[in-house]
Protein backbone atom coordinates (compact mmCIF):
# COMPACT_ATOMS: atom_id res chain seq x y z
CA UNK A 1 0.00 0.00 0.00
CA UNK A 2 1.56 3.39 -0.53
CA UNK A 3 2.03 6.22 1.60
CA UNK A 4 -0.58 9.07 2.71
CA UNK A 5 1.31 12.48 2.10
CA UNK A 6 0.18 12.79 5.63
CA UNK A 7 2.24 10.22 6.84
CA UNK A 8 5.40 10.90 4.36
CA UNK A 9 5.03 14.61 5.90
CA UNK A 10 5.43 13.03 9.98
CA UNK A 11 8.28 11.23 8.31
CA UNK A 12 10.13 14.21 6.56
CA UNK A 13 9.34 16.19 9.55
CA UNK A 14 11.29 14.10 11.82
CA UNK A 15 14.14 14.64 9.80
CA UNK A 16 13.38 18.23 11.11
CA UNK A 17 13.62 17.68 14.91
CA UNK A 18 14.51 20.71 16.81
CA UNK A 19 15.84 19.75 20.03
CA UNK A 20 14.53 21.07 23.25
CA UNK A 21 17.34 23.07 24.40
CA UNK A 22 16.99 24.99 27.85
CA UNK A 23 14.78 28.17 27.51
CA UNK A 24 13.33 27.58 24.48
CA UNK A 25 9.44 27.49 24.29
CA UNK A 26 7.60 24.59 23.78
CA UNK A 27 4.59 26.43 21.47
CA UNK A 28 7.57 27.66 19.35
CA UNK A 29 8.34 23.77 18.54
CA UNK A 30 5.16 22.58 17.67
CA UNK A 31 4.49 25.94 15.74
CA UNK A 32 7.85 24.62 13.69
CA UNK A 33 7.21 21.44 13.55
CA UNK A 34 3.32 22.09 12.40
CA UNK A 35 5.16 24.54 9.52
CA UNK A 36 7.45 21.73 8.32
CA UNK A 37 4.25 19.54 7.80
CA UNK A 38 2.21 21.73 6.47
CA UNK A 39 4.67 22.57 3.95
CA UNK A 40 5.84 19.27 2.81
CA UNK A 41 1.49 18.62 2.47
CA UNK A 42 1.52 22.08 0.26
CA UNK A 43 4.82 20.83 -1.59
CA UNK A 44 3.14 17.36 -2.15
CA UNK A 45 0.43 18.63 -3.43
CA UNK A 46 1.99 21.14 -5.88
CA UNK A 47 3.52 18.46 -7.51
CA UNK A 48 0.56 16.16 -7.96
CA UNK A 49 -0.57 18.80 -10.18
CA UNK A 50 1.89 19.09 -12.47
CA UNK A 51 1.85 17.57 -16.00
CA UNK A 52 2.79 14.25 -16.80
CA UNK A 53 3.89 15.23 -20.66
CA UNK A 54 7.61 16.18 -20.76
CA UNK A 55 8.43 18.53 -23.49
CA UNK A 56 11.24 16.96 -25.86
CA UNK A 57 12.55 20.43 -26.07
CA UNK A 58 13.23 19.66 -21.71
CA UNK A 59 14.58 16.06 -22.43
CA UNK A 60 14.50 12.76 -24.48
CA UNK A 61 13.56 9.50 -22.91
CA UNK A 62 16.21 6.99 -22.53
CA UNK A 63 17.05 4.89 -25.70
CA UNK A 64 14.76 1.89 -26.64
CA UNK A 65 12.22 2.93 -23.54
CA UNK A 66 8.54 2.73 -24.93
CA UNK A 67 7.05 6.02 -24.22
CA UNK A 68 4.10 7.33 -25.23
CA UNK A 69 4.13 10.42 -27.41
CA UNK A 70 2.26 13.51 -28.69
CA UNK A 71 2.32 14.64 -32.14
CA UNK A 72 1.18 15.58 -35.22
CA UNK A 73 -0.40 11.97 -35.83
CA UNK A 74 -2.31 12.71 -32.37
CA UNK A 75 -0.87 9.80 -29.44
CA UNK A 76 1.50 7.27 -30.76
CA UNK A 77 3.64 4.60 -28.27
CA UNK A 78 7.29 4.96 -29.64
CA UNK A 79 10.26 4.17 -28.58
CA UNK A 80 14.00 6.77 -29.33
CA UNK A 81 16.25 4.29 -31.11
CA UNK A 82 20.10 4.47 -29.44
CA UNK A 83 20.36 6.87 -33.32
CA UNK A 84 18.07 9.31 -31.75
CA UNK A 85 14.85 8.58 -33.94
CA UNK A 86 11.76 7.96 -33.41
CA UNK A 87 10.56 4.23 -33.41
CA UNK A 88 6.80 3.05 -33.95
CA UNK A 89 5.28 -0.54 -35.00
CA UNK A 90 2.81 1.77 -37.44
CA UNK A 91 4.15 2.55 -40.72
CA UNK A 92 3.94 6.29 -40.43
CA UNK A 93 6.24 9.02 -42.17
CA UNK A 94 8.47 9.72 -39.04
CA UNK A 95 9.46 12.99 -40.90
CA UNK A 96 5.87 13.96 -40.33
CA UNK A 97 5.70 12.94 -36.66
CA UNK A 98 6.44 16.07 -34.93
CA UNK A 99 6.52 14.85 -31.68
CA UNK A 100 6.07 17.82 -29.10
CA UNK A 101 5.97 15.45 -25.91
CA UNK A 102 6.29 12.30 -24.05
CA UNK A 103 5.32 10.58 -21.19
CA UNK A 104 6.37 7.28 -19.40
CA UNK A 105 3.56 4.45 -19.65
CA UNK A 106 2.00 3.86 -16.24
CA UNK A 107 2.21 0.08 -14.97
CA UNK A 108 -1.34 -1.85 -14.61
CA UNK A 109 -0.67 -1.37 -10.50
CA UNK A 110 -0.28 2.39 -11.11
CA UNK A 111 -2.96 2.68 -12.75
CA UNK A 112 -5.16 0.98 -9.92
CA UNK A 113 -3.53 2.85 -6.89
CA UNK A 114 -4.13 6.26 -9.11
CA UNK A 115 -7.70 5.57 -9.20
CA UNK A 116 -7.96 3.48 -6.03
CA UNK A 117 -10.90 6.13 -4.54
CA UNK A 118 -12.88 5.56 -7.52
CA UNK A 119 -12.98 1.74 -7.55
CA UNK A 120 -14.08 2.36 -3.71
CA UNK A 121 -16.84 4.82 -4.57
CA UNK A 122 -18.09 1.49 -7.47
CA UNK A 123 -17.39 -0.93 -4.56
CA UNK A 124 -19.70 0.43 -2.42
Amino acid sequence: MKQTVEDAAREHQTHFEICDAEGTINGFINGVHKQIYESFISGAEWQSKQSPWISVKERLPENNTVVLTRGAYGFLICQLSTLGEWEMGANVNEERLGITHWMSIPSFDEILEANRDVLERIKD
